[in-house]
């Protein structure tokens, strides 16, 4: 195993999913990518989920949000002896990851088992299960 992805959304989950990537990355030498998914206006707006009112500064207080995420995982993996690089994407989580990996010839994919509650996440439906469906890596759903 060269290559590592795991994603995280700021979830106790997704850090869950970040602390073993970052063990076994720390174990099998290999690169661990950490990849937060920021959902800008416009991506919300394809999916059909925009709220009423879309303050101005959406998209930079959601690429901020993935920013401070990122840096809490870097920490996580850090602590774990794990070598890691960060990214911030946007766009749909599920999509952004999988062609994440696929673009960078990753050997697993590590998420959450949980994340988005409620109806958005009937509506969106859930990263874990589209992940562990189309993904093109082998996929490891932390608990």
């Amino acid at each position: 195993m060269k290559k590592i992805v795991v994603g995280t959304d700021a979830s106790e989950s997704s850090f869950d999913a970040v602390r073993q990537a970052s063990e076994l990355a720390a174990a099998t030498s290999a690169e661990l990518h950490i990849v937060c998914v920021a959902s800008l206006a416009a991506d919300l707006a394809l999916r059909g989920v925009t709220p009423l009112a879309i303050p101005d500064n959406f998209d930079e207080e959601a690429k901020q949000g993935a920013a401070k995420t990122v840096d809490q995982a870097l920490e996580i993996a850090k602590n774990a002896g794990a070598k890691a690089t960060v990214h911030v994407l946007d766009g749909d989580a599920s999509t952004a990851l999988m062609d994440f990996c696929k673009k960078n010839g990753a050997d697993l994919l590590v998420v959450g088992a949980h994340g988005m509650t409620g109806a958005g996440r009937f509506l969106l439906g859930s990263v874990p299960n589209r992940c562990s469906h189309h993904a093109p890596c082998s996929v490891l759903i932390a608990r």
